[in-house]
């Protein structure tokens, strides 16, 4: 019952968390340009680095990783909600292109129409603009 209430809360706020394409809006608004100094502050060491041939270098952030299990009677479902935030740099190191992945905050129809914002937007702390 109590989740009901806070789904229900959340639509008719259109929302709890900003959606996916509102968090890469505001990280890319934030970050490049930026040297990624100022990502590493902000998020601590990167999952993974690569550094490309042509002198550019890929970082990753797993900012967050949460598996449900949700069982009834005998059967269960599980699901890995996550959010990852991609970065490309140029040779010095200034940020030129970032991508958030990450999967959806909900279940049920309103999770599939991205009802409840992006799990991004949720570990940044991002509520929806409008």
């Amino acid at each position: 019952m109590r989740l009901l209430v806070i789904a229900a809360a959340c639509a008719v706020l259109a929302g709890c968390a900003a959606s996916k394409q509102e968090v890469v809006a505001r990280l890319g608004d934030q970050y490049i340009g930026q040297n990624i100094d100022t990502l590493v502050v902000k998020f601590g060491p990167p999952t993974s680095m690569f550094k490309m041939n042509s002198g550019q270098s890929s970082y990753v952030w797993q900012l967050s990783a949460v598996t449900d299990i949700e069982t009834d009677r005998g059967w269960g479902t599980a699901s890995t909600r996550y959010c990852k935030v991609s970065v490309i740099t140029s040779p010095t190191g200034v940020v030129q292109q970032l991508n958030t992945e990450d999967s959806n905050a909900g279940y049920g129809l309103g999770g599939v129409v991205g009802m409840y914002g992006s799990i991004c937007g949720q570990r940044l702390g991002m509520r929806p603009q409008g």
